[in-house]
């Protein structure tokens, strides 16, 4: 399919989040105009204040309920030449705190039983990305891409600590759990899960509707993503929550021999928001499942990084300096394809990562 250049207009869900905020800035300040999908008419207004200096390039609709039938439909129309999908619920630890949870326990029977092959769904990360499919299929005649935002969670669970996962990898045992247990798999189980579930849609969509829709649909697996926060919140509660994790890493002590324990893999939000833009300008990436990842780090690593980008800066953990070095050998997602066909920059280092992060926090507390 065609890329889809400037300055057209793309639709963005969930543009008043964590993601959505910073790609929907990358493709204005790229001049693409921005349609962002909201929840409510406060987030519209902290978005519009955002946003206000690129005028009628940037607009919003409310979306109250993304999983709702037709929730899309009023925000598609002949303008729309590309979707951004990034609207989604990112909640490890709860089996209950979700309506993704219900909606799952509601429906494994026929997804996994009475219709093995179908792709179907449960709760906002799945039931969504459906719904925006259909109403793109019929609101959208002039779409060329679609892009979604998944999540390197979809394809862990190797029983090697130290596979290298690549686009060939999927979190099937985690599926397999869901489907066993339902709400009581767990909250990561249930994420993996429903973020597996969500890309099979996608690509069984298209596949189906191929002979009546004109655009391909991109997939973009990010590690945990961390950077500077510019969406709305109050308290460190209301943080998304890669923010609170790599917070509480930050300013959380650990004892001596845990210093070295691994921590995460990470990828700037700021470089994810680039290759978004570049998934739309880029032909290549059409029908892709482009993963994104800077590295491994573990938590020593990351107080130094920070002191060594930042001296002197106050309430970051400076763990234990005479802690034995110690870095994995590289990052544990393989993004060199992506990085080759989005044609991006190097990706942003731990430090840079992690002192702006901490910075956009403790600037409003």
């Amino acid at each position: 399919m065609p890329s889809v250049q400037p300055p057209a207009t793309v639709l963005v869900t969930g543009v008043s989040g964590f993601s959505g905020i910073w790609i929907a800035r990358a493709l204005l300040e790229s001049g693409y105009a921005v349609r962002g999908t909201v929840r409510s008419e406060a987030k519209a207004a902290h978005v519009a204040t955002v946003f206000k200096e690129h005028g009628d390039s940037f607009k919003t609709v409310i979306v109250p309920d993304i999983s709702k039938p037709d929730a899309f439909d009023s925000a598609i129309d002949d303008s729309i030449a590309a979707v951004v999908h990034v609207a989604g619920v990112a909640e490890l630890n709860s089996t209950n705190s979700s309506g993704a949870i219900k909606s799952l326990r509601r429906l494994l029977g026929r997804i996994f039983t009475a219709r093995p092959r179908r792709p179907d769904i449960f709760g906002p990360n799945t039931d969504g990305v459906v719904g925006l499919l259909e109403s793109t299929r019929k609101h959208g005649k002039n779409v060329r891409r679609f892009v979604y935002m998944s999540s390197a969670q979809a394809m862990l669970g190797h029983e090697d600590i130290f596979h290298v996962y690549t686009a060939d990898d999927w979190a099937d045992k985690d599926l397999a759990l869901a489907k066993e247990k339902g709400g009581e798999a767990g909250g990561l189980a249930l994420y993996r899960a429903s973020k597996v579930l969500a890309e099979r849609a996608i690509v069984d969509f298209v596949e189906k509707h191929k002979s009546e829709i004109g655009w391909d649909a991109t997939r973009i697996l990010p590690a945990w993503i961390f950077g500077p926060v510019i969406h709305d919140w109050k308290k460190v509660e209301d943080l998304n929550l890669s923010s609170k994790i790599i917070f509480q890493q930050l300013t959380t002590p650990r004892e001596d021999d845990k210093v070295n324990d691994y921590a995460s893999e990470f990828v700037d939000v700021r470089d994810v928001a680039d290759a978004f833009v570049a998934a739309l300008k880029m032909e290549e990436a059409g029908g892709r499942r482009l993963l994104l990842d800077a590295g491994a780090y573990t938590y020593q690593n990351l107080y130094n990084a920070v002191h060594e980008t930042a001296p002197g800066l106050e309430g970051v953990v400076r763990g234990n300096p005479n802690a034995p070095p110690f870095s994995f050998p590289g990052a544990f997602v393989d993004s060199s394809s992506t990085v080759k066909v989005l044609q991006l920059k190097p990706y942003r280092s731990l430090g840079e990562c992690a002192v702006d992060t901490y910075k956009s926090i403790k600037a409003k507390l």
